[in-house]
């Protein structure tokens, strides 16, 4: 190590020490390690993610494909935003409840989230299969019905989202990410291949209907096994409802994740409005590899968000603040490097998508600044909505949203996909900027990577 450390620059040597020494911290220690495994989840998902892109992008053409991923795209927002918040609100409640032994009220949070993500998603879905075919006249026939497929999807995947967010709750990170990140869609791929075997084609309605069953199957295992897991670990009680206080917790975080992903999927919507499905393939296959960088923030994530609830709740204010610029240092440093080697090899990985993929290199060096800055400034949006100030954290999405709606519909009509990319990275820069801003006002902690000086601490309350 000490060999190593002598050649690398002043700088680095500093970075790496100090990154080393943080690491020391016991509640990092161990997020660090816990994300470590994650991570080679993650990595798995992330090869199999990219390799079955890379299959289904030769298999159906740009054109075909492009309808694919338009469709997709639709069915991740929704399934997203319409568990109402409460794949997120159960990383509060649940750690919280485990740890004061108020065994009705977790019963009671997991029924009650279930049964209101379910209700939901299962109504969302009908009102826009409604609003579809009621709208079929203004949309691209092309798309009327692997949208209509799509929107079948929305349950299983919204189901399958919340089943995520509560196995990370209880800590069982095989339970939350191998079914969606490894196993749905190693089905996806399976499912598009053998159309193509057996009908010689693989169009984009064909592969969503085997995104439906590969999604309906994916979510079915993993609440068998959940349900298995919640056995064996809760002990039997006696529900006890709180829904009132519940969905009014959750329901500002639904909003916080409807908007971050409305502007951070706004792009590809507008695109496929404004350009043919070939350019949307494109720029979809970019944003696949620009979100490679997104393995650490995601992977720390994981892990970190409860220990963020842990900490405030307990009123460790001063190892909170520590906490979470030890985070802030072991996620960005790994994503630059990230980043160089995209930079590096991005244009052989499009070109493994096939002919004229390579046009999307310029869009995935600017959405890479995004996935940058979020690792500069660590999960501020998650810390907010973990200490109770998920209002403004909407607020700022809310703008940030308006604002990307406007900056795409002006630049996508004049430089398609580079306008889209440009929107995107404006809105995600100045919107990570103000959540940091809001993190140092109200938690008095500098989330930022280059940030000097302790963090002050707060009054308890």
């Amino acid at each position: 190590m000490t060999m190593i450390s002598a050649t690398l620059p002043l700088p680095l040597k500093r970075a790496a020490g100090e990154l080393l020494g943080r690491l020391q911290d016991g509640h990092l220690g161990g997020v660090v390690r816990g994300a470590a495994f994650v991570m080679g989840i993650r990595i798995a998902g992330a090869a199999i993610a990219l390799l079955s892109q890379v299959m289904l992008a030769r298999w159906m053409g740009a054109f075909e494909y492009g309808i694919f991923s338009y469709v997709w795209v639709w069915v991740i927002v929704l399934g997203i935003v319409v568990p109402m918040g409460f794949g997120t609100s159960v990383l509060r409640f649940i750690p919280e409840y485990r740890t004061k032994e108020r065994w009705g009220r977790l019963a009671g949070i997991i029924r009650t989230s279930f049964c209101v993500v379910l209700a939901v998603s299962c109504i969302m879905a009908g009102i826009g299969l409604l609003l579809l075919w009621s709208m079929r006249g203004h949309i691209e026939s092309y798309y009327v019905l692997p949208l209509a497929v799509g929107l079948l999807c929305v349950p299983a995947f919204a189901m399958t989202d919340w089943q995520e967010g509560t196995a990370r709750a209880f800590g069982w990170v095989n339970l939350a990410y191998i079914p969606p990140y490894i196993i749905r869609p190693l089905l996806i791929v399976g499912a598009a291949g053998s159309i193509l075997y057996f009908t010689g084609s693989a169009t984009g309605l064909q592969v969503a209907l085997g995104a439906l069953a590969a999604s309906a199957v994916t979510m079915i295992g993993q609440r068998l096994y959940f349900m298995y897991r919640l056995a064996r670990t809760m002990p039997r009680a006696k529900p006890v409802y709180h829904a009132k206080f519940w969905i009014a917790a959750s329901a500002p975080l639904v909003l916080v994740e409807g908007l971050y992903l409305l502007m951070t999927n706004t792009d590809i919507v507008l695109l496929g409005y404004f350009a043919d499905p070939d350019d949307v393939g494109v720029y979809f296959a970019a944003t696949r590899i620009a979100n490679l960088m997104a393995f650490i923030f995601f992977s720390l994530n994981a892990l970190a968000v409860p220990k963020f609830a842990e900490l405030h709740g307990a009123g460790k204010h001063l190892e909170l603040q520590r906490f979470v610029r030890g985070v802030i240092h072991a996620m960005f440093w790994p994503t630059l490097a990230a980043g160089v080697f995209l930079l590096v090899a991005g244009e052989f990985i499009l070109g493994l998508f096939g002919a004229g993929f390579e046009a999307g290199y310029p869009l995935l060096a600017l959405l890479m600044l995004g996935f940058l800055a979020r690792a500069a400034t660590g999960p501020t949006e998650y810390l907010l909505n973990m200490t109770g100030n998920q209002n403004v954290v909407a607020l700022i999405y809310g703008f940030a949203a308006v604002g990307n709606i406007g900056l795409n519909l002006m630049l996508i009509p004049v430089w398609g996909g580079i306008g889209a990319a440009i929107a995107t990275a404006i809105s995600v820069l100045v919107s990570t900027a103000c959540l940091a801003i809001v993190v140092k006002r109200r938690l008095g902690i500098k989330a930022f990577i280059f940030s000097t000086g302790s963090a002050r601490a707060l009054p308890v309350a």
